[in-house]
């Protein structure tokens, strides 16, 4: 009898130590239920990484005509003079009311082209 009561212990506690690895087989952190959510967070890095690295190299590519001895200086000037609001001595300059350019813009919307 104490034989079949040995069993009996060793029986349930596999089965208890089974069913605990069982239910974080499926549902725990690492689990399988847990793995659709790491491939959309997955899928989601590398979306903003591919866009981080377009980011990248646009920024590199607008940085090389700043370097030394290849300096684009028609970029330099209209990239200034539009930053700091200033004009050459041979730009014409014209200056609109804010009523008029806004009517302006909306006509010329408005007008077909031919």
């Amino acid at each position: 009898m104490a034989f079949l009561k040995g069993i009996r212990i060793s029986t349930f506690l596999f089965s208890g130590v089974l069913v605990y690895f069982a239910v974080h087989f499926f549902v725990g952190q690492q689990g399988v239920l847990s793995w659709h959510s790491y491939v959309q967070r997955a899928d989601s890095l590398m979306a903003e990484r591919d866009s981080l690295v377009k980011q990248r190299a646009e920024l590199e590519r607008k940085l090389a005509r700043y370097q030394a001895g290849q300096v684009d200086s028609d970029y330099v000037e209209e990239r200034a003079m539009s930053q700091l609001g200033l004009a050459g001595p041979d730009d014409i300059v014209l200056t609109l009311p804010k009523t008029a350019a806004v009517t302006a813009s909306s006509a010329s919307s408005q007008t077909p082209n031919p």
